[in-house]
């Protein structure tokens, strides 16, 4: 079966093979490298560190959970999401590290956590504030009545305002959707309102040496497996506490504020991944409030990550909305109530459709019909010295694979269009795809309404589930940055072209020239957007 290379398969082979081969364990130091695309490798699978990293996020769940003290548990579960987003990527290193110092490879890279696991020298370096500060709310008030007008419209603002039954501490399309056909009172007052009144009142309290405590236990709990019986592990436990300190330290004294300020019974909020309404969620369910969250982006429950669902949502809510009644099943068949902590339980609901899903037009009768057709590739973003769940590859050997598949593509008759994810470490920075394709920023709906074609390789982006909402054609490249849960794999297969891609013996994904050539060219089936729609739009 074919494979594709831009360069001769024998001379990368050679140049990944030579003795003492230099591995770039960053984006900025592979760019550094003339050759850096045949150095490009990894010597831990995707399916051992998604494997790994997993069981790093069961363990953290259960150390919270063996927390006897309220406090101290809240600003676990306040600082966790934080917290293991380095605490993965330090683990996975150092499994890395391990491999390649058996295999003779020299991994290079700025990161100074990298540097402590390679030499253990100096001190350990913590990211002390990965979280960024938050704007000033200008305009507070203004913003606020704006806010719950979107939802309430003239007519009931006043009420909603005076008196409410729940207030948005955040917000986004579906729980404006749900604000607005609520036979309630819904009001808006930002979050990090509430979160900065408490920290006026509390300057220059000490978190104690409660928190110091917890980053140690921690430490050793989400060290497991990283390089288990070798120095890089107990580097790496040694770097997770100091990395994990500071995080508790604010957790813990953000919620002891917090527990002087006046909430409201009930809040409404989107994510409860983002720090503020997630540390005013805790404290409302403290008091014995309820704190209704609502989805957006990937749906909870289409990815395996039971964990992270957990963690981000159920351990921090008492309600839980998805877009409709068959999307709340879903999420329902694929939770694990293993995981959620304590006695209480999480009610998950349907709503009646996001319109987040809902504007994406199901048949795109204004296309121009268009020879050659346009393909959209959109990968998603590179992460820096931080791992999501699902794990992707690490960024240099992703950024390979991104630049391969359009290298590809572009000797196709099609139109290619690049359009990376606009987060990530490349935000604001030119991206290489831009010297082989046309590569545009934002303003994805464009692309959905204008397309013919969408190829993508990671599961958990909201672009794809918006355009499996339209009659656009997918062709999906699964190289094992996550797995979808059955029912909605079945229902994908039935969607969209995929493409199981396999890795060679340096962990690199390897693209199959024919399958991908035949997937994009040949002019398959009608699309049928309905099944994602009833999923995610609704009936609108």
């Amino acid at each position: 079966m074919p494979m594709f290379s831009k360069k001769p398969m024998s001379s990368a082979a050679e140049a990944r093979a030579a003795p003492e081969r230099l591995i770039p364990g960053d984006l900025d130091t592979a760019l550094d490298l003339p050759d850096w695309r045949q150095r490009v490798s990894w010597p831990v699978s995707l399916d051992a560190a998604n494997a790994t990293s997993i069981a790093q996020m069961r363990r953290a769940l259960a150390w919270a959970g063996a927390l006897d003290d309220r406090l101290l548990r809240d600003a676990a579960l306040l600082a966790l999401p934080n917290i293991l987003g380095y605490g993965r990527a330090i683990v996975l290193a150092a499994m890395a590290l391990r491999s390649m110092k058996a295999s003779g490879a020299r991994l290079a890279s700025r990161a100074p956590e990298i540097a402590y696991l390679q030499t253990g020298a100096g001190e350990p370096p913590a990211r002390r504030e990965p979280i960024l500060p938050s704007p000033p709310i200008r305009f507070e008030f203004a913003r606020r009545m704006m806010r719950c007008h979107s939802w309430t419209g003239t007519a009931r603002l006043l009420p909603a305002m005076l008196a409410p039954q729940a207030v948005a501490v955040s917000h986004n399309s579906l729980l404006r959707s749900e604000a607005a056909r609520a036979r309630r009172r819904v009001s808006f007052r930002h979050a990090e309102s509430f979160l900065n009144t408490a920290r006026r009142r509390s300057a220059g309290v000490s978190a104690g040496p409660s928190a110091t405590d917890m980053a140690r236990s921690l430490a050793r709990a989400i060290s497991e497996g990283a390089a288990p019986d070798s120095v890089f592990s107990r580097r790496a436990c040694i770097l997770l506490e100091a990395m994990a300190l500071p995080h508790l330290e604010k957790a813990v004294r953000d919620l002891s504020a917090l527990r002087s300020v006046a909430l409201p019974e009930e809040i409404w909020s989107g994510s409860g991944g983002l720090y503020a309404p997630r540390a005013v969620g805790l404290e409302v369910l403290r008091r014995g409030g309820r704190v209704v969250r609502f989805d957006h982006g990937t749906p909870r429950g289409f990815v395996e990550t039971a964990e992270v669902n957990a963690l981000l949502e159920f351990c921090v809510s008492t309600d839980f909305f998805l877009a409709t009644g068959g999307a709340a099943e879903i999420c329902r068949a694929n939770s694990d109530d293993t995981l959620q902590l304590g006695d209480r339980e999480i009610a998950i609901h349907g709503a009646r459709g996001d319109s987040a899903f809902a504007q994406v037009p199901a048949r795109r009768s204004g296309r121009p019909a268009r020879s050659p057709k346009r393909v959209v590739y959109a990968p998603t973003m590179l992460m820096g010295f931080r791992r999501g769940l699902p794990v992707q590859p690490p960024d240099a050997v992703y950024l390979d694979w991104q630049m391969r598949v359009a290298e590809m593509l572009g000797d196709l008759p099609v139109e290619l269009v690049c359009q990376p994810h606009p987060e990530g470490l490349l935000r604001g920075r030119p991206h290489p795809l831009e010297k082989l394709a046309t590569t545009v920023r934002g303003n994805f709906e464009r692309q959905v309404e204008q397309a013919d074609i969408f190829i993508f390789d990671f599961p958990a982006t909201t672009a794809l589930w918006q355009v499996a909402c339209s009659d656009a054609r997918i062709v999906f490249l699964d190289i094992g940055a996550g797995t979808m849960t059955p029912e909605v794999a079945r229902l994908f297969a039935d969607r969209a072209r995929v493409i199981k891609v396999a890795h060679d013996e340096l962990n690199c994904p390897v693209l199959d020239v024919a399958a991908l050539r035949d997937a994009v060219l040949s002019e398959g089936d009608e699309v049928d957007p309905a099944p994602f729609r009833a999923l995610l739009a609704g009936a609108q």
